[in-house]
């Protein structure tokens, strides 16, 4: 069963909080922030980093960790998971 979360309305560059704006993700938004990592020859794929990463693990159909405990991390993070709520209240 897929896991739930509002993590899933966010960029990986959003929940991972970067300011990289050359990020590959942020150009090829629409593969896979883990897909893209796997391509490029550096420690990511060395260390295998994404398989421990909240947005990999938030995305996943069988993922170790529940939708309320990836929400408890964002909020952690200090990310809103009522997003349309904190954008409202910005306006």
């Amino acid at each position: 069963m897929k896991v739930v979360s509002v993590s899933s309305q966010y960029a990986c560059w959003e929940i991972m909080q970067c300011g990289n704006q050359r990020c590959a993700a942020r150009v090829q938004r629409n593969t896979p922030c883990w897909e893209i990592a796997s391509k490029l020859d550096d420690y990511r794929t060395a260390l295998n980093v994404c398989s421990d990463c909240i947005v990999y693990l938030s995305r996943q159909n069988n993922s170790i960790l529940s939708a309320k405990e990836i929400d408890e991390i964002l909020k952690q993070k200090g990310i809103c998971i009522l997003r349309d709520r904190c954008q409202q209240q910005a306006d």
